[in-house]
């Protein structure tokens, strides 16, 4: 009964699951047996298996291209640098070697080393475990207990998670801290020898606590918020009281979203560096060894190391959390007309919530008070006299950082939101193998540490990595042959032929400079649409969708060369205005319109491949052959000509260390949402003819609204505020405002870097309300519609 109810609401996919008709059979468990010779051979039977499971995505394109965009930006933004770090730490002089790893068994060191590793532990579960209660208080009291200023417990809720770097730590300090406001001056506590202070393992964890449970609370609410009453109501109809239903039904109905939530929390509280390094006291973890190692004893090799030890709490925790979640069902949205979420009446449950909630609120405007009245004084510390110049020489001094962040981030945030609801998609409603790693690779981005990020895109991107290049395009060049022909014999000639065109095309850059071989690239992509249309009219058949998209590549490429013509004109007028402010605003202008057309040609080669994909599927007869091998070939002289992806120094690293360190919140999200909605009503979609992208777009979007929006204020407070692997990769043309924080802090400047912070702040709760008033109000009903309809 136990597997019938889970393969029914499609947590669990059984071996030799049905399909619905007209479905893709992705969605089943493994594939039926293929007789064939030598399938008595495990080793053959499996790969076969595999073979034929991925088969199947070509059945819907959209689906083969959004595994195929996730799994390629896991694998050059994810994987690549971080083998790249690991390589560092076990590659010594050209051999192999793991003697930075004996310094946990050497009998001088062992004892430190582990210590280490035990306190980087124990930060991890105490603010996992803080944090997640602290977000579930704060989302109970917002969904069940009615509680007088939600909206305003909202935005303070939202508050840690949108502020820079330090500013918990830097606000602690100041009211706890030894001289502290409220220690030293108010309460008039002398901390000797032997007394208690902010510094240490408990301050750290208070700090993390209060930084990162703003996650937990975003996921809990969205969970709380759609949760079926029916459930709560018939239990209450059974005698039972108010604290076994809470125990019983409400409490394990939110594990997907307690193991998710704990699980990210885990994972912040690990990769965190700021909060360590200003109140960790003589506490070391991890995150900050690895900076010393880098900053202070310039050791990639030691840091690549500890790197790798870092990530086994990380993955062991991930390993506990899919057993324990995939163990059991939590189905609560089933498409059948519901009433609205369950209330608590019972008075001593509200006042302890929304009592304790109140106190929480006190303590973090009391932290941000902090911060704001320090942008207001004189002299932090020293002279408390208000003073409003900090922040006339913050917009002087760092308009260029602010607009370039804002900027940065706001491109960044929806490509992370997207990837990460897609990629949970994949994850819960797709079986096949590989999903487990995928589920992991998209988490491990936010596990590692930012400086090891950081460090590993300087080593991965600073010279040209040919060898993750060729391995991209080989799966690029195997999909687009796999989706054309069915025979081998027909795949290999449209690949040789497509390599063979490519190959001479690389010689056309030999002869040309850069923007005459632009010009080339994208008259060739032109040109394929042309052939493509003239096939297809002689066939009778006339794609006018697909001939546009193709010949829209070429124009692309087009646009960025021609757009020189307006970017610099642009700034060298931008230079002629009077004034200090308005100069750099035309100039960040000018290169942000340059982002948007002029994307490295390898990078562009990579999304012209998932677009080529299904293009290629689209096509029929002799148009398909002649899109499949022209775009293997374009896309080789693309990838491989010149030095590709050299990334350093321009703005799209910073976008990929944005969305990598997002995306796992995402994901997570999305997981959480998906784990409660029944499959049955996207097989009612799939069943009616539709494919996977509506499916995705009209049915399952509208459904996880709020985990989507969850994962969009997440990514951009995120981004904002993202600092150990952007530190490696700003430069003067890309300051990053986060980074300037920092400097004055390290050169003691308390209140022009809480001015910086404060702009920031309002700058993120800005987007926030932006997002809420575009996207509307998550689980009302006018979002997700009448769910009711096609399904039984």
């Amino acid at each position: 009964m136990a597997a019938d109810s889970q393969a029914k609401h499609g947590v669990v996919a059984p071996d030799g699951a049905q399909t619905p008709t007209g479905a893709p059979d992705v969605t089943a468990g493994p594939a039926p047996p293929v007789s064939f010779p030598g399938a008595s051979v495990p080793v053959l039977a499996g790969l076969q298996r595999r073979a034929t499971e991925y088969r199947r995505f070509g059945q819907d394109p959209v689906l083969l291209a959004s595994l195929l965009a996730v799994g390629l930006f896991l694998l050059l933004f994810v994987v690549w640098p971080l083998a790249r770090v690991i390589g560092q730490g076990v590659y010594t002089e050209g051999a192999w070697s793991i003697e930075q790893y004996g310094r946990y068994f050497d009998d001088m060191t062992a004892r430190y080393y582990r210590n280490v590793v035990w306190d980087t532990l124990v930060m991890g579960v105490l603010t996992g475990t803080g944090g997640t209660a602290l977000g579930f208080m704060f989302a109970y009291a917002v969904a069940r207990c009615a509680i007088p200023g939600k909206r305003v417990i909202h935005v303070l809720a939202l508050l840690p998670t949108i502020s820079p770097p330090f500013a918990i730590a830097i606000a602690a300090i100041l009211l706890f801290g030894r001289n502290g406001l409220i220690t030293a001056r108010l309460l008039g506590i002398n901390f000797g020898p032997g007394v208690n202070d902010i510094y240490g393992m408990d301050g750290l964890v208070f700090v993390q606590v209060i930084t990162f449970f703003s996650v937990a609370y975003l996921i809990l609410r969205g969970m709380l918020e759609r949760l079926d009453p029916a459930f709560e109501e018939a239990a209450e109809s059974l005698g039972a009281s108010k604290w076994h239903i809470f125990r019983t039904v409400t409490l394990p109905l939110l594990i997907p979203g307690f193991a998710s939530a704990f699980l990210l929390l885990f994972v912040e509280a690990l990769a965190d560096l700021g909060n360590p390094l200003l109140i960790a006291g003589n506490t070391t973890v991890l995150s900050t060894q690895i900076w010393m190692a880098v900053t202070g004893e310039y050791d990639q090799k030691k840091a690549a190391a500890l790197s790798v030890v870092l990530l086994i709490p990380t993955l062991t925790v991930f390993i506990l959390q899919r057993y324990w979640v995939s163990r059991r069902s939590y189905v609560s949205v089933t498409g059948k007309p519901t009433g609205g979420a369950a209330q608590s009446h019972d008075p001593r449950i509200r006042w302890l919530f929304n009592g304790l909630t109140y106190v929480a609120c006190a303590l973090i405007i009391l932290l941000y008070g902090v911060i704001v009245f320090g942008s207001l004084t004189r002299v932090w510390g020293v002279d408390y006299s208000l003073d409003l110049s900090h922040y006339a020489q913050a917009i002087n001094r760092g308009l260029k950082a602010i607009l370039d962040t804002t900027f940065l981030s706001a491109v960044a945030t929806p490509i992370a939101g997207i990837l990460g609801m897609v990629a949970a998609w994949i994850i819960v409603r797709r079986s096949f193998s590989g999903r487990e790693a995928l589920d992991f690779t998209s988490t491990l981005g936010g596990a590692v540490p930012g400086t090891i990020l950081g460090i590993g895109y300087i080593i991965a991107f600073i010279t040209a990595p040919m060898l993750i290049v060729t391995v991209t395009y080989i799966i690029l060049l195997l999909v687009i042959a796999g989706v054309t022909a069915r025979r081998w014999p027909a795949r290999l000639g449209i690949i040789a032929v497509g390599l063979g065109i490519g190959f001479l095309v690389t010689y056309i850059p030999l002869f040309v400079e850069e923007g005459v071989w632009r010009g080339i690239l994208a008259l060739l992509w032109i040109g394929l649409a042309l052939g493509t249309w003239a096939l297809s009219r002689r066939a009778g058949h006339v794609p006018r969708g697909l001939f546009v998209a193709l010949a829209g590549l070429g124009v692309y490429i087009w646009l960025g060369g021609a757009i020189q013509a307006v970017i610099v004109p642009l700034a060298a007028w931008g230079r002629t205005l009077p004034g200090t402010n308005l100069p750099k605003i035309v100039d960040s202008l000018a290169q942000h319109i340059g982002v948007f057309f002029q994307v490295p040609v390898a990078l562009l080669g990579v999304v012209y491949g998932i677009v080529a994909v299904v293009l290629v599927t689209r096509m029929r007869g002799a148009a398909r052959w002649l899109v499949a091998a022209g775009s293997l070939a374009l896309i080789y002289a693309m990838m491989f000509v010149g030095e590709p992806l050299v990334l350093i120094g321009t703005p799209y690293i910073i976008l990929a260390a944005y969305a990598v360190r997002s995306l796992p919140a995402s994901v997570r999200a999305g997981t959480a949402q998906l784990q409660q909605i029944d499959p049955a009503i996207e097989e009612a979609s799939t069943s009616l003819g539709a494919d996977a992208s509506i499916t995705f777009r009209r049915v399952t979007l509208p459904l996880i609204l709020p985990a989507f929006l969850a994962g969009l204020i997440f990514a951009f407070a995120r981004h904002m505020t993202s600092l150990s692997a952007i530190i490696f990769l700003t430069t003067p043309k890309w300051p990053i405002l986060t980074a300037l924080i920092l400097s004055e802090v390290e050169q003691g400047g308390m209140s022009l870097a809480a001015a910086y912070s404060v702009i920031l702040i309002l700058i993120v709760l800005a987007a926030i309300g932006l997002m809420y008033l575009l996207l509307g109000r998550p689980g009302a009903g006018r979002d997700t519609g009448d769910l009711s309809i096609g399904v039984g």
